[in-house]
């Protein structure tokens, strides 16, 4: 008994893995040879009840049924009938019954072939659509309600799992939109909560020298030397505000952009890498070490996008590296990964946790570069205003993937910038 319910659960395992279309051809097979077989039993029931009325009235083998309820021996001659002898009626109930078998007989045909097909059809339907059909029909009334919980999972190996499997990885997909979208919602957010933030500083300050000018320069208290001072900070304020609006214009422009991808090989994303690296080079700058990892099929990706998160990464690195750099792109599965990696001092914790939040800096990298002056905050580069990294996640999840960094265990900083390029 065990082996027959093993037989029997394999059977069933292998009709739930075959395609629609062989299930149906094996279905319509089946109900083909089991009205055939139907046909013939019926035939031989009706023959069997035939021989019976004949045996009951008497009638042997030579007579022939002749019509009416009548038998007769008949002569044939060159397939005519010559004479009809010893004729035998049938009674009134065994004429009835004799018309029936005939009848039976004849209509079995189409009502064994009729019955057939609506059978495979209702079989074929319960065990191979009415599932996944159920299953699709509640997906699309949950999306319907904007609801994405339900998971449209149909373990089978035919054209309906597949569509199933297809159903519920769009979900999926619309899943991880809706959350980069929320995601880049919050860091605009958090981008103009920040630049909000920022800004105050510098009207609090033009706002003071305003309020002293006023008070002070009518009654002559104000010499020409404090006036063009006090004019000079204010200048330098408004600049910094300027260069704030235009990064912010920046930040917007990013967010809507379009992601346009083209097909790149291996050999033209390293030159794109060289060209980069040849706009950024400077002189006593650290060596920079490019590996492009072999890829099996080409790559698929924004051009612009890509280079743009590279420039920056790039332009990081050069900052904080001492003697070396190096560069790694690879693709795993339908992912492209640029890894950016230098030899400087690495980060702090607070640097690992807040790097790529807005106008988050290193000041005192800031002070280095430029001897304590606070006038490097009037370049206009992101990447001092602490939009570098936020400019990269943004572009990064635009582009279908993520911006992450960490420490090196020999020393300086790895960022991983990743883009979908399936």
């Amino acid at each position: 008994m065990d082996r027959i319910n093993e037989i029997a659960e394999s059977c069933r395992k292998k009709l739930r893995e075959a395609s629609l279309r062989k299930v149906l051809v094996l279905y319509l097979v089946m109900a083909v040879f089991i009205a055939l077989i139907a046909m013939l039993i019926t035939c031989v029931i009706c023959e069997n009840w035939k021989d019976i009325i004949r045996q009951v009235n008497a009638i042997d083998e030579d007579y022939r049924y002749i019509g009416e309820g009548d038998f007769a021996i008949n002569f044939v001659s060159d397939g005519v009938v010559i004479r009809k002898t010893d004729m035998v009626s049938l009674s009134m109930g065994d004429t009835k019954l004799w018309y029936a078998l005939n009848a039976i007989e004849i209509l079995c045909i189409p009502v064994y072939s009729i019955g057939a097909i609506i059978l495979v059809s209702v079989i074929y339907y319960r065990n191979k659509l009415r599932e996944p059909i159920s299953l699709l029909k509640a997906e699309t009334e949950y999306i319907k309600r904007n609801d994405l919980s339900f998971c449209c999972r149909y373990d089978s190996g035919d054209e309906m799992g597949d569509i199933c499997q297809s159903m519920d990885s769009m979900r999926q997909a619309v899943i991880n939109n809706q959350q980069i979208m929320w995601e880049l919602m919050e860091e605009q957010r958090i981008i103009n909560a920040a630049f909000a933030h920022d800004l105050r500083t510098p009207l609090t300050v033009i706002n003071g020298y305003v309020e002293m000018l006023l008070e002070y320069y009518p009654k002559g208290q104000v010499s020409e030397e404090q006036l063009l001072n006090m004019l000079t900070l204010i200048q330098g304020q408004t600049e910094r505000i300027r260069i704030f609006s235009e990064t912010m214009k920046e930040v917007h422009g990013f967010e809507a952009l379009e992601i346009k991808k083209k097909k790149h090989t291996e050999q033209e994303l390293e030159q794109e890498i060289r060209n980069i690296i040849t706009g950024l080079e400077r002189d006593n700058a650290p060596d920079i070490c490019i590996s492009v990892k072999s890829c099996d099929s080409d790559l698929y990706y924004d051009e612009n996008v890509v280079m743009e998160v590279l420039g920056n990464l790039l332009s990081n690195a050069l900052r904080y590296g001492k003697k070396n750099i190096e560069i790694l792109a690879e693709k795993q599965e339908e992912k492209l990964f640029l890894y950016v990696k230098d030899d400087g001092r690495g980060m702090t914790k607070e640097e690992l946790y807040k790097a790529d939040s807005p106008y988050y800096t290193d000041k005192t990298k800031n002070e280095q570069e430029q001897g304590g002056n606070d006038d490097v905050l009037y370049k206009k580069q992101n990447i001092h205003f602490g939009l570098g990294l936020t400019i990269c996640k943004i572009l990064c999840k635009k582009h279908g993937g993520n911006l992450s960094f960490c420490n090196s265990v020999d020393g300086g900083v790895i960022v991983c910038a990743e883009f979908f390029a399936g």
